[in-house]
């Protein structure tokens, strides 16, 4: 390499302390130069750092009358010494360049995830390698070149179908840069506080050996924060996964998809293509094409597309009747795509925002067929996803693109709605708690928001209320608090559920509601509102059902249980009319995700008020609900399967009130009829899984009924008629009326848990649709 001194004697660059003007040369032509011309610049002119002309002599060393010498030798040169710069400071340069280096290799070590040798570290730091295992697993480099599955690689590992090296390589790099996200509780946590308080101590240390080892821990804390989630969700020794096949499985023609995807975007469709809310349209139609253009199928990429067009194919036979059967086969041959596809699905699963989204719009298409169990399986998986990548920390949007930001809230916000509602149907406890979220609700006036926004939000609002009532009333810990206890909580929660109806009432108000109309439409608008109203109803219903009624009550359920119940009822009337004068199909979107979604409890109310009272307003009230779902009943076979539930308590209830309604005969025949009337009921009761009254206590209720109104006379205290004779210990515990079980926690817990088994009823083949008609 020329030395930087090798210029040209008129470089500007050159700066000798010398005037070159007083001291200038005449030109030399070239043809004069020496035969050494390889020679550099003479020793004299080197020393004094002026032009030479390289001849021999040179013609400076002339004029001086010098000896004109030159060094020919090769040693190594000098590095020049830089302005403002010294030895010293070139050392530490080179120094940081090579911990620089040691800290690349250590993050890609980790980013790479692999079996290989382990990178070097700061000598403060190093460790005892461990034992190597003696069949390594392959690298993910190898395995996306090889195109097979292998258990350490988390891209093919954690789904049975990547088969395609671009696919498995592609969702390895999305993992690596999802760092995984650890409590204040965890050691990563407390390793930041540690180096944090170094850095403050020791923040004016001057001591190299001091200043290493704080630079060392900087390094593995910083490693520790930005831990891939993939690095602990793999097994080292693992043998190779073989690859999952989808045989059979038909994706609709393209052109039709491409079609029905043109036609998600119009007005008609913005309602009901509610997906969109999850995934938008672009990145949906990205990913439609992606799986149209490959040659081998990824599972979660094949549940993503499938569930997506599944919904748009059954959204858009409702609005092109013209081409509505066609449409709904798509639908249908969508939804066997992705059964196989979610039965496929292995236990471990990459946490990446795709596989979230496979498995929440896998847990919507279990709500559509009335699996709420299902659902709850693979909402559970979400949330633990969802949790591990922080996405429910605030912190965790720091710096984040708005639109990355908005997709991920509202990966989350899907998941908690569902969870919560799932908790309070199946009860069960929530898979995220209250006091681990910091994120914020999504905000309706963002610029990034939808006509579907503010409806979220209220979803949100509603779901967190239906967590709380299964935590503070209905789970078992909840049952063992006194009465004033589950009173107190009964009145908050009802509280909290007026607070959802007035931020409701003021966003009707505003004009996010003209908005939102003119762009989707006034019937679907008017249909989201009525049918969360029932939705809020519904739950409100079960909240003051949890708290019996005082000693000396006249009837079991408090007039505010009652009434919300008549109120729920008469409200859905309201809901179907709306449904019955739209063609968008809202008949199923209503059974599914608000009378089958949440525990439809004043149904149940209501006819055993009927019970109790004999009540012939309120038996009209179940007729007329019966009747509703008779309108559309063959839509699904789980709202069949409701109608038919709903249907027997009824005539179970209409024969109970035949019963009384003769007043000939003495008292003995009157007895006797009421007698076989109770039996019949019993019967039915047993069926639909409540517990069945004692014969002998039969005939004392009845014989209390004979002198005396049904809704007089009862002991709340110890579950009994007054008059009747002391029960046993186990008649006492479970009550001697069937509709009187509610006096203390055990007992709510049994009818809670009873209400649970009918609905569960739906999900198994005991209603049979093919039974005949009571």
């Amino acid at each position: 390499m020329a030395d930087p001194m090798e210029t040209s004697v008129a470089s500007p660059d050159v700066d000798d302390g010398e005037d070159h003007h007083a001291t200038s040369l005449p030109f030399v032509p070239r043809a004069a130069s020496p035969p050494f011309s390889f020679l550099k610049y003479c020793n004299a002119c080197r020393a004094r750092k002026i032009g030479c002309n390289r001849e021999s002599p040179c013609a400076h060393c002339v004029r001086a009358k010098i000896e004109c010498t030159y060094d020919n030798s090769k040693r190594p040169r000098e590095k020049r010494a830089r302005i403002l710069l010294t030895q010293q400071y070139e050392q530490k340069i080179d120094h940081l360049d090579s911990r620089l280096d040691e800290i690349v290799a250590l993050l890609r070590d980790l980013k790479a995830n692999g079996r290989g040798a382990t990178p070097a570290l700061p000598p403060i730091i190093q460790i005892q390698r461990p034992i190597e295992s003696s069949n390594p697993a392959p690298t993910p480099s190898k395995v996306a070149q090889s195109g097979q599955s292998s258990a350490p690689t988390p891209a093919s590992c954690h789904v049975g179908a990547h088969a395609s090296s671009s696919s498995s390589s592609g969702d390895a790099a999305r993992e690596a840069k999802s760092p995984m996200v650890e409590g204040d509780s965890s050691l990563t946590a407390q390793s930041v506080f540690a180096n944090d308080f170094l850095q403050k101590v020791l923040n004016k240390e001057s001591r190299p050996e001091m200043r290493e080892g704080l630079d060392a821990l900087h390094v593995i804390v910083e490693a520790m924060k930005r831990q891939p989630a993939a690095h602990e969700m793999t097994y080292p020794h693992a043998p190779p996964v073989k690859e999952s096949t989808l045989e059979g499985c038909q994706l609709p023609p393209i052109q039709k998809t491409v079609e029905v995807l043109k036609l998600a975007q119009s007005r008609e469709m913005l309602g009901l293509a509610w997906i969109y809310e999850f995934l938008p349209i672009r990145v949906f139609q990205d990913t439609c094409f992606q799986l149209y253009m490959s040659d081998e199928y990824n599972l979660i990429i094949v549940v993503i597309v499938n569930v997506g067009l599944h919904f748009l194919f059954w959204a858009a036979a409702q609005i092109a009747p013209q081409n509505a059967k066609e449409y709904v086969e798509y639908a249908s041959n969508c939804g066997t795509n992705v059964e196989a596809a979610l039965a496929k699905l292995p236990l471990h699963l990459p946490a990446s925002d795709d596989t979230i989204t496979a498995l929440m719009l896998g847990a919507f298409y279990a709500v559509e067929l009335s699996k709420p169990s299902l659902a709850w399986i693979l909402c559970s998986k979400a949330s633990e996803l969802v949790q591990t990548l922080g996405y429910h920390r605030a912190t965790t949007y720091h710096n984040m693109p708005p639109d990355d930001r908005r997709y991920k809230q509202y990966l989350f916000w899907g998941m908690y709605i569902v969870d919560k509602s799932l908790s309070l149907r199946l009860g069960r406890s929530s898979t995220i708690q209250e006091y681990d979220i910091t994120l914020q609700y999504p905000k309706p006036d963002e610029a990034n928001a939808n006509e579907l926004t503010s409806c979220f939000v209220l979803w949100c609002m509603a779901a967190k209320v239906q967590g709380q009532i299964y935590e503070l009333l209905y789970c078992p810990e909840a049952m063992n608090q006194p009465e004033e206890v589950r009173r107190s909580r009964m009145h908050i929660l009802a509280q909290r559920l007026d607070e959802v109806e007035t931020k409701t009432q003021e966003l009707l108000t505003g004009d996010w509601q003209a908005y939102a109309s003119n762009n989707i439409g006034e019937h679907l608008m008017e249909f989201f509102q009525v049918s969360d109203h029932v939705l809020r109803l519904s739950i409100l219903t079960l909240t003051y059902r949890a708290v019996p009624n005082p000693v000396g009550s006249p009837t079991t359920f408090s007039t505010d249980c009652i009434q919300a119940a008549r109120q729920t009822l008469a409200r859905h009337e309201e809901c179907m009319a709306i449904v019955n004068k739209s063609n968008c199909g809202l008949f199923s979107t209503y059974m599914h995700w608000t009378i089958l979604m949440a525990p439809f409890v004043p149904f149940i109310v209501i006819f055993c008020q009927v019970i109790e009272t004999r009540d012939k307003e309120d038996l009209a009230r179940l007729q007329a609900f019966v009747a509703s779902l008779q309108i559309e009943a063959s839509v699904t076979e789980a709202v069949e399967k409701l109608r038919r539930l709903f249907q027997v308590l009824y005539t179970v209830a209409s024969r109970y009130v035949d019963s009384h309604k003769s007043g000939g005969g003495n008292a003995v025949d009157r007895g006797s009829q009421i007698q076989g009337g109770h039996q019949e009921v019993d019967a039915y009761l047993a069926t639909l899984g409540f517990p069945q009254l004692g014969g002998n206590q039969a005939v004392v209720y009845d014989q209390q009924q004979l002198g005396a109104p049904i809704h007089g006379g009862i002991d709340t205290t110890n579950n009994r008629i007054i008059g009747e004779a002391p029960a046993s210990a186990e008649e006492l515990q479970r009550g001697v009326n069937p509709m009187m079980w509610m006096g203390n926690g055990a007992q709510l817990e049994d009818w809670f848990y009873n209400n649970q088994q009918m609905m569960a009823l739906l999900e198994d083949g005991f209603l049979d649709p093919g039974l005949p008609p009571m």
